[in-house]
């Protein structure tokens, strides 16, 4: 499948304010400094978020927020209106093949980041419905539509979806799993740390646990009186904004706040837990990562994946892994925020997706960006790696290891269940 093959271009970080600047990495796109249509500039959709949280069943909540997508949608190409509509609303995955048919063996809740859709969690969707549990994506409210619906939510209703839709799982089945890339991560460990009686497992992605510049992030609620935007800049792809209002980076800051709360109050993450991250990472503090799950993972199950793609200066403790991000095959040197939870095979962002993200002035030299949008073949990485001579270099928008990490999911996944590990057990232990 081709999305949007002609579209290749792409974003820069605004020479405004080092708020601004914090705003594009949190939600891992970037503003070229032109000024986006009006009407992604105002309001249109996501005004009673409440009444689309999935509460009672999840396919009637895919089928509110459709309609809510197809009500207020701005697309990115029109011509593709239906199509992109139907790839960032929410949707369920059922257990793959292999799987005893009607019977998942748990429900996972999928959460995606800030500014993204449910698209982003489409391949550890697969993942998790490969290990036989069904897949369930949300769509956080304010997202979707277009940039100003994040003025008419915070982080309340990002979670009351988050909890509503781990309430229904638990309704249904023993085994419920929370997993969420960077603001979804954060969502997702802290309904779990709410709910220990009815999450199993939580699996965080390029959490944003911690992140780079916390300071100058906290000041976001103030600083949106003056300053409403921090980038309005026009999209580049279907699947994101660009646009980000500052009361955006206030919720996200918001959600830490709870987490935060609820984890001291409770002196540590009870449920077993999995992080997954990139050594390189340009968006979270990596290190204060680390340190955060090294202080509160209290389950012996719990474990820190950590790619790198140099030599780590620390030794790995018992529960943290340490593995190379780097693949001459696929062309990567190093692993973005954007690209842990990302499969080389994915329509838009894998290999031979359809968007590759060049970066722009002042971060890369204009010839780089030109040589990176006219080739034929680039190698990825992040800011900072360069490819091998002669080649032209991209932002890392997939993990070249994902069948690895894939099989890291799902020995976690049976070390929680003790239904799935029994039956592993007796499975090897017949001749």
């Amino acid at each position: 499948m081709s999305i949007h093959p002609s579209r290749r271009r792409c974003r820069s970080l605004p020479a405004i304010l080092v708020a601004a600047a914090l705003c594009t990495l949190l939600h891992g796109c970037a503003s070229n400094g032109s000024v986006a249509p009006p009407s992604e500039l105002v309001s249109s959709g996501w005004g009673d978020p409440a009444a689309l949280a999935p509460v009672a069943d999840f396919d009637a909540y895919v089928s509110g927020v459709t309609e809510e997508l197809r009500g207020h949608r701005l697309p990115f190409e029109p011509s593709m209106a239906d199509t992109e509509l139907s790839l960032v609303a929410p949707f369920r995955v059922p257990p793959g093949p292999g799987c005893t048919p009607g019977k998942p063996r748990g429900i996972a809740i999928l959460v995606h980041g800030l500014s993204d859709t449910a698209f982003a969690m489409r391949d550890l969707a697969g993942s998790l419905a490969r290990q036989c549990l069904e897949s369930r994506v949300l769509l956080l409210p304010g997202h979707g539509t277009r940039p100003a619906d994040l003025q008419v939510v915070d982080h309340d209703d990002w979670l009351d979806h988050v909890r509503a839709a781990v309430s229904q799982a638990a309704r249904e089945n023993e085994f419920v799993v929370t997993a969420g890339f960077s603001l979804g991560a954060a969502l997702a460990l802290a309904v779990a740390s709410e709910s220990p009686g009815s999450v199993d497992a939580v699996i965080g992605l390029s959490p944003a646990y911690r992140i780079r510049s916390t300071f100058l992030a906290r000041q976001a609620s103030w600083i949106a009186a003056f300053r409403p935007w921090l980038d309005s800049g026009p999209r580049e792809e279907f699947a994101r904004y660009a646009a980000m209002p500052t009361l955006g980076i206030a919720s996200t800051m918001a959600v830490l706040g709870r987490m935060d709360a609820r984890i001291g109050s409770q002196g540590a993450v009870r449920v077993p837990w999995l992080v997954v991250q990139s050594e390189d990472d340009e968006v979270v503090d990596v290190a204060g990562n680390r340190r955060f799950f090294d202080a509160n993972a209290r389950d012996p199950r719990s474990e820190l994946l950590n790619y790198f793609s140099g030599q780590p200066a620390e030794a790995p403790g018992d529960r943290m892994v340490w593995l190379p991000a780097a693949s001459a095959s696929l062309r990567v040197v190093g692993l973005s925020h954007l690209s842990v939870h990302i499969s080389p095979d994915n329509p838009h962002y894998g290999l031979s997706g359809s968007y590759r993200n060049c970066g722009s002035v002042p971060f890369r030299q204009p010839q780089e960006i030109l040589a990176c949008k006219q080739a034929e073949r680039v190698w990825y990485g992040v800011s900072g790696q360069s490819p091998p001579p002669g080649e032209a270099g991209a932002r890392a928008t997939f993990n070249p290891h994902f069948a690895d990490l894939e099989q890291r999911i799902g020995r976690f996944l049976d070390a929680v269940d003790h239904r799935r590990a029994d039956k592993v057990a007796s499975q090897r232990s017949q001749p």
